[in-house]
């Protein structure tokens, strides 16, 4: 009876140490993947160009750039002199250019900083407008750009100047939000 007794808790002694070092092997292992996708690299490319297309396979935006960086795989993309000509839809195009720019992974928004410059031809319009400004958020599936910061508009040999903007691509409304200034000729 002793000797049952001994062999049992020898046995569970043997079971628990077994199970102590596979559970300590899980979990370094665990930390090991883990360590190893936390150094995962991102990219960067120079002089290179991003596409996306809409759900009809026709280019959303064409986005050149000096330089594309991702440090971080399913981080923000950083973008080095960015020029993104974007078409919300056929006829609508726009071209902006700016200094520096980031996106989120999914680019479906773009931030244009310093000298941000953007052109288009309105529908239904003769003429290109241009806007000026120093920083620029552009949401490309909801068609609209926006600014907090002074803004300069020029379209159809109008010009306006005011701080903080919103248009809407979509709906071909420009709003400036205060300390609007200009010349209307129409």
């Amino acid at each position: 009876m002793i000797l049952r007794v001994l062999f049992a808790l020898v046995s569970l002694a043997i079971l628990g140490a077994l199970l102590y070092f596979q559970d300590s092997d899980s979990n370094s292992g665990e930390t090991a993947s883990t360590d190893m996708g936390a150094a995962e690299p991102g990219f960067a490319a120079v002089r290179a160009q991003l596409v996306e297309t809409g759900p009809d396979g026709i280019a959303l935006y064409r986005l050149d750039a000096e330089r594309i960086e991702q440090p971080q795989p399913q981080g923000t993309i950083f973008l080095t002199d960015p020029k993104l000509n974007y078409q919300p839809e056929a006829g609508n195009q726009w071209t902006l250019t700016a200094q520096h720019g980031q996106m989120p992974e999914d680019a479906r928004t773009a931030d244009l900083n310093g000298n941000v410059h953007a052109e288009g031809l309105p529908g239904g319009s003769d003429s290109v407008m241009r806007l000026d400004t120093d920083q620029l958020h552009l949401d490309m599936t909801q068609q609209l750009a926006t600014s907090a910061s002074n803004v300069r508009v020029e379209w159809g040999g109008n010009r306006l100047s005011g701080h903080g903007m919103r248009a809407d691509l979509k709906n071909y409304c420009l709003q400036l939000a205060s300390k609007v200034r200009g010349v209307l000729l129409h």
